[in-house]
Parts: C-alpha cells; structure tokens; sequence
C-alpha cells in the first residue's frame, strides 16, 4: 500500500476509486483513511459480516468511534426512508425481493429533498463503499445521488463481481472509470505474507492477473508451497476413498472452508456434501434463510400436534443424520409412544409425548436438543438448526408474537449481527463464503467455475489452497 493513500483518501473531495483485490488490505486502508480524517465519515457495505469485519479493524486500528458510522447500503436506505414514511411514501419494514429495487428508488428520490441534503451534510463529510462490485446499478444510482452531496471514494475489486442480480450489476467500464477517478491501487498480497504463505499469495496475485487477461491457470505440477491439487470426480459416487482429501483437514483446529459455485445445483450439493461427511464439516446456509422459514411456515399453519410433529422430525432429518434410528415407530408417524424394554432413548419418547400434549416452543426446543445431542446423531446443518433453535428461544421470550412473527423479529437481529457460526469446517458456496478468510480453502469441482467465481474461491484461504479437478487447467 502507498503509504501516501490513507491520507490522500481522507483529504479528496471528489468522486474516486481504489481497485483493492481480496486480502490486499482494503479494510485496513479504510481503517486508516477514517483516521487521517478529522470528520465523521459514512461506511457503507453490503453485508452484515463485512460490517462487523470494518468495525473489527477500526477498534484494532484505535479510530474514535465518533469519526465513523457503518452500516449496509441495504439498512441505511431502509432506516433512511422509514425516518420519512410521508416523504419517503415507504413505510414496509421487511422488503423482499423486488421490493428492494423500489426502496432504493424511493431512498434516491429522499436524498434529492434540500432538507435531506442539509441533513446528511450536517451528519457526514464524506462517505466510502466497499465491495463496489457487489452493487446492482440501483444501488449505483444512490451511491450517485449521495455523491453529488459529499466526497466519495469506492473501493472494489472488478475480478469479484459475482452476484447474479435481478437488477443488472453495476458496470465499471460504463459507470465507474469514466466519471471516478483512479486514487490508487492495492499492489501487495497482504493477507498470505501475513500468514507466512509468501509464495502461495504471488501465486494468487500471477493468476489473477492471468484470470482477468482472459488466461487459463496451469495446476499441472510442480506447484507452489501451498497449493495442492486432488485429482478426484466428485461426482463419482463408485470411486473409494472419494471424499478422503479431507480427512487431513480435521487433525488440526485450524479453519477450513470447502467452496462450490454459486449455481442452485451446488447449494444443494454443499449440503449432502456435509451429510456425506457425517457433520464434521457442516454446510453454511444463505442469510435470507428460505427454506428454514419455509418450514416454520409450515409449522405456523399446521391444526394438529400431529402434523406439528411430523414436519420437526422431517426437519430435524435435513439437519442430522440418523434421526430415524433414534426415534420410536409411533413418534415417527406423529403419535404418543410408549416407553417398553427395547426402547434405546426413553428420554427422547418423553419428549416426542410431551411436545404432543403440548406444541410450545419450549417442548419443542428441549425435543429437537435432544435430537441434536443424541450420541447416534450427527448434525450437518448446523447454521440452520442453530438459528431455528434460536427463533424457538425467541418465541419463548415473547409468546405475545406467533412463532413465524418471532422468526422475523430473529432474522432482523441475525441480519445485524452476522453468522455466527462456532464450527471452523466449513461448506459453502462462493457466494456464501465471498469477503470471508479462512486458514485452508478446497476449491471444490473448480472446473464448473466461471473465472471470477474461481478467484473468489481460490483467495479464501490464506495459509493454503487445495484444488479439486480432473483437469491440469483451470478454468475449463
């Protein structure tokens, strides 16, 4: 990094850009530009881990937390815009899908007020984005009406842009380099010379350079410390010792990311991946979290204990394996089982009875921890099991609310304060795991990734990365 940039940041006026490729130090700049400046500054990102990760290095860096406010483009027009419902004509709570494309029109119509431009000009003096390339061109046209209102600076990596929008990307050659203008760029693979991984990270930064040239990737050997290719079909199910590539992974407490595509055919093989794998690698869920209140919706609207019942232990399968072994034949059809000689978990049938006498959340979460600490069990969706667990407490906390109501409440705050997940042997999918670090990544199937998927995947871990394909180029 310029040792130069931090400041030149802080004093530009404009509207301008830093291309920051992934563990080259972009937050730490931020950081420091923050506190070369002597005004409070807008930080504004995409997720809620990316927010969490700048406050993180702001409080390293010791920024007086008066210089700074940061929040997700998403929450700062949504808060924005229910501050003036009137003015706004925006008063939902909660937007979902295309919904989401009307509020940040109706936050761009807000900021072009006189008494909305006084107000942001009183509060800030200037504003940054990070991960400029996760925007949609909605979200460009905001960032362009807050920019016509205070300095900008837009930090980004074009090479990352994988996020497949309703809404049409943002284009840099169109709606970036023309009218911002180049501050600086990021030159230094800080994130494996951190790490001792000296030669691992020069070889990220050789094939970056090679993926946006429109080049292949050799993974031919011999190849670099730290970069080690498995040459297995995944999709082989016949081959033994198909998945043993990963058995090294868990004699360590070290963290592990194994990463898909993006595509939904490999969402849903992240999770048999994980069912595959008996849990000790558990598979990451998407933070909207569908098909978990899918389920709860589900529940919401069944009449019966027994269809209540029912649908948990179909629940309760997608997360753990074996849940069919430790269950009575009549608990499994929704009914009240009776404890004989032969029964292996009494305890569990006591439970099954109970929450059937009874459908409360409480009877429902000491059932489904029962499940999960059961010794024959093994869970592999962890994060969604988790968080249900955690809408069960919260319904337990406010029973005023229904339980799909208490499952909004939750997801407003999990939106804020990320995922946390205590696991550190991680599936994902890139689009999950994209502006995360982990020790180890394993590229998984690397051959069926676009080349910005592939340097998404490939720039994960920052001590090691394991390539699994047939092939010796990449992409195909």
């Amino acid at each position: 990094m310029d040792d130069d940039l931090p400041a030149k940041l802080a004093a530009f006026v404009g509207k301008g850009y830093v291309i920051a490729p992934a563990g080259y130090g972009k937050t730490h700049l931020i950081a420091l530009a923050v506190k070369a400046s002597s005004q409070r500054q807008l930080i504004l990102t995409h997720t809620y881990a990316g927010v969490n990760a700048i406050k993180k290095k702001m409080r390293a860096l010791s920024v007086p937390a008066s210089r700074y406010q940061i929040d997700t483009i998403a929450s700062w027009a949504l808060r924005l815009c229910l501050c003036f419902p009137k003015t706004s004509k925006w008063d939902k709570e909660y937007p979902s899908g295309k919904e989401w494309t009307r509020l940040y029109e109706a936050a761009t119509a807000l900021l072009a007020r006189p008494f909305i431009e006084r107000l942001i000009k009183s509060s800030y003096a200037g504003f940054y984005v990070d991960e400029y390339q996760d925007c949609s061109s909605q979200q460009h046209i905001l960032v362009e009406g807050l920019a016509a209102k205070l300095p900008c600076r837009l930090l980004g990596d074009p090479m990352q842009a994988i996020f497949d929008f309703a809404d049409q990307p943002v284009d840099w050659d169109q709606h970036v380099y023309p009218h911002y203008q180049l501050l600086g760029k990021l030159e230094k693979p800080w994130r494996w010379h951190s790490a001792g991984a000296i030669e691992l990270g020069n070889w990220l930064d050789a094939a970056r350079k090679r993926l946006r040239a429109g080049e292949k990737i050799s993974i031919a050997a011999p190849l670099p410390q730290g970069v080690k290719r498995i040459s297995v079909d995944l999709a082989d199910f016949t081959a033994p010792g198909r998945l043993n590539f990963f058995f090294p992974f868990l004699n360590h407490e070290e963290s592990v990311i194994a990463i898909h595509s993006g595509n939904q055919k490999s969402k849903n093989k992240t999770h048999k991946l994980a069912q595959a794998l008996g849990g000790r690698f558990s598979s990451i869920e998407e933070v909207e979290g569908k098909e978990l209140f899918s389920f709860i919706m589900k529940l919401n609207a069944a009449q019966t204990s027994k269809q209540k019942l029912c649908l948990v232990i179909d629940f309760a399968k997608k997360c753990c394996n074996a849940v069919d072994g430790i269950l009575s034949a009549a608990t499994k059809r929704g009914e009240e089982a009776k404890v004989t000689k032969a029964t292996k978990y009494p305890g569990l049938i006591g439970l099954a009875n109970a929450y059937l006498a009874d459908p409360s959340s409480a009877n429902l979460s000491h059932f489904m921890g029962t499940i999960q600490s059961n010794p024959d069990t093994s869970t592999y969706r962890r994060d969604m099991l988790n968080r249900f667990m955690k809408i069960l407490r919260t319904h337990e906390e406010n029973c005023q609310l229904s339980l799909l109501e208490s499952a909004h409440l939750y997801q407003r705050d999990f939106r804020h304060s990320g995922r946390p997940i205590r696991h550190n042997k991680l599936i994902g999918t890139t689009l999950l795991v994209k502006g995360l670090e982990y020790d180890h990544a394993i590229v998984l199937e690397a051959e069926s990734m676009s080349p910005k998927e592939l340097y998404v995947a490939l720039t994960r871990g920052a001590k090691s990365v394991t390539i699994v394909t047939l092939h010796k180029t990449i992409p195909v």
